[in-house]
């Protein structure tokens, strides 16, 4: 599974168990593309020395805050490629997020076992 993959299996698992949240993350003026584009602007104000990592419940969390706020400010500039790989410890993906304008990276914990 990749970044995205593992952020839309999240939500779609959270929609079927939270109303309120399944007509938001139905709405069209939301997708999972901005969804993603916000979690990296995120991660990217958290870095440090051009990295940083991230819990994988405060990944979530930012991926829910985006479909239940009806406006979230995403940085324009943050807009990197995801690369994720899994790791020797079972179920656990990271993703490195790389910063194309600065050479810079973010590193995003994820477990897929949520």
């Amino acid at each position: 599974m990749d970044f995205k993959e593992i952020i839309k299996a999240h939500l779609d698992k959270m929609a079927q168990q939270d109303f309120a949240f399944a007509e938001r993350y139905k709405l069209e003026s939301k997708n999972l593309d901005k969804c993603c584009d916000y979690i990296r602007s995120e991660a990217k104000k958290r870095a440090k020395a051009g990295c940083a990592v991230i819990e994988d419940a405060v990944v979530f969390g930012w991926a829910v805050h985006y479909y239940m706020e009806d406006k979230v400010e995403i940085d324009k500039t943050a807009q990197a490629k995801v690369v994720a790989s899994k790791e020797s410890k079972p179920k656990q993906v990271k993703a490195l997020v790389k910063d194309k304008k600065e050479d810079k990276c973010v590193e995003l914990d994820m477990f897929a076992d949520f």
